[in-house]
């Protein structure tokens, strides 16, 4: 129970190192150029495209399916009907 007690009085309060995302930042604008809108319009881009790709490879799947299902007959020849 000591070691539970002493790692959260240990945490620290911030949600990250302020000058590792300092350079994350400056390295993100290094490599995509103007400022922070770019990145706001790529990571926007990502996750619309995400469900977007699982839905098209959903459709694909079910296409797929449903020509490999091969349909059966359920009607009897004309010999084994009931008159």
């Amino acid at each position: 129970m000591a070691s539970v007690l002493n790692f959260i009085l240990a945490h620290q309060g911030d949600s990250a190192d302020p000058e590792l995302l300092h350079w994350i930042k400056e390295r993100l604008d290094g490599i995509f150029g103007s400022g922070p809108w770019v990145v706001v319009g790529i990571m926007g881009f990502v996750i619309l495209a995400i469900p977007v790709f699982v839905g098209v490879v959903y459709l694909m799947q079910s296409g797929r399916r449903a020509a490999d299902e091969v349909p059966t007959n359920t009607e009897l020849p004309e010999e084994e009907k009931v008159p």
